[in-house]
């Protein structure tokens, strides 16, 4: 019984730290569509090359949104590039 009152406690120590260490899923949909709207906003006022790369960024972080609301994991390191290159205006 001792061993079994262990096992349990520590899952939940562990699901309880899994889900405080990954950041929510809403707060990173928040700042993708905000992303998202910026670099549309660039894109429409540039013209060429930049343009075309606007727009496929633009592409990129809106798959990521789709799978966020679908549920599907999303690796953080695409997901934090995404929003790097977003926050710099290429």
């Amino acid at each position: 019984m001792k061993l079994y009152q262990t096992a349990i406690a520590a899952l939940l120590a562990l699901s309880a730290t899994t889900t405080l260490a990954a950041p929510p899923a809403a707060e990173r949909r928040g700042d993708a569509l905000a992303a998202e709207t910026r670099v549309g906003r660039l894109a429409s006022e540039t013209k060429g090359g930049p343009q075309q790369r606007l727009l496929l960024a633009k592409q990129k972080i809106r798959r990521l949104i789709d799978d966020l609301d679908a549920g599907k994991s999303v690796d953080p390191s695409d997901f934090d590039l995404a929003l790097q290159n977003a926050a710099r205006g290429f």
